[in-house]
């Protein structure tokens, strides 16, 4: 008996902690610890459109967390949309750090912690930075990650990244190098006792 009583009031937290806020008879929405949540995302929006660099764009996001105003669709929009226009705060490059990197870790703070599905404009932007940083390999990859999430890239990206992969087949730059030597005919399997 006991068992069942506990599974039950696991089950009872678990639908707690997982519903939606009530809304208030005002309209208003409150978090599970009874905070007021602001839905007043506009202004925010606009401060990330001003930012100059990605960096800043970021801090207001963390600022929109520490105010209780959790980012919308709209919002991780225009912070993809800075990305991928701004630079780093960083005079010099940061080893390890690309635009790329940076989307793809809003693309699933959207999706994982906020419950948001990035759509064809939040794509569209790491699609145009794949372009701009000739990475079709990458841009292909999204492409066909769009797909299978039922949107449609934008038909000039598409054919700006297919014109990138045939200019690079017809120049012998499509496959890497450094992939070549790598083949399967360039391995010792021999040394190996295979």
């Amino acid at each position: 008996m006991f068992g069942v009583r506990r599974v039950a009031r696991i089950a009872a937290q678990a639908r707690f902690y997982s519903a939606p806020a009530p809304a208030a008879a005002g309209g208003k929405r409150y978090d599970i610890f009874g905070y007021e949540v602001s839905t007043a995302v506009g202004p925010f929006i606009e401060k990330i459109k001003k930012c100059n660099t990605y960096d800043d764009a970021g801090e207001v996001i963390v600022e929109m967390n520490m105010a209780n105003t959790p980012p919308d669709l709209a919002t991780y929009n225009a912070l993809l949309e800075r990305i991928c226009n701004c630079s780093s705060k960083a005079a010099t490059p940061i080893s390890g750090e690309s635009k790329f990197c940076a989307m793809m870790d809003v693309l699933e703070e959207m999706d994982h912690r906020q419950g948001i599905k990035p759509n064809a404009e939040s794509w569209g932007y790491v699609l145009k930075d794949l372009i701009n940083s000739g990475d079709f390999r990458l841009a292909m990859l999204c492409i066909e990650g769009m797909k299978s999430s039922g949107l449609t890239a934008d038909a000039g990206m598409v054919s700006a990244v297919e014109a990138a992969a045939s200019k690079a087949a017809s120049s012998g730059t499509d496959f890497p190098a450094y992939l070549k030597k790598a083949t399967p005919e360039n391995f010792d399997t021999k040394a190996w006792g295979v």
